[in-house]
C-alpha cells in the first residue's frame, strides 16, 4: 500500500522532530528513514532540513523563558 503525501504542517512536523532528534541525540535515523515514514523523497527532506534551519538561522537551542512563552500562547488559542 502506497503511503499518502505529507501536507505542508506534516512536514514542517517531521523536519522539526527529525532536527530535534539529531540535537538531542548522538544516535538517530538518517534523513531516509523521516523521508520515507513521510512519504516523501530523500531529495526533498535534505531540502527541507537545509530550508528549516537556514530559517532558523542555524540555531536550534531555545531558552527556557522563550519556550514557556510560545507554549502558553499555543495553550491558549487550544482553550478558545
Amino acid at each position: 500500500m502506497a503511503q499518502k503525501p505529507l501536507n505542508n504542517s506534516l512536514r514542517l512536523l517531521i523536519t522539526a522532530m527529525m532536527l530535534a532528534a539529531k540535537f538531542f541525540d548522538d544516535f538517530y535515523f538518517s534523513n531516509e528513514y523521516y523521508a520515507k515514514i513521510g512519504g516523501i523523497s530523500t531529495r526533498e527532506m535534505n531540502m527541507l532540513e537545509i530550508e528549516f534551519l537556514n530559517s532558523i538561522n542555524f540555531t536550534l537551542h531555545v531558552e527556557p523563558i522563550i519556550f514557556f512563552q510560545y507554549r502558553e500562547r499555543i495553550l491558549s488559542h487550544k482553550q478558545r
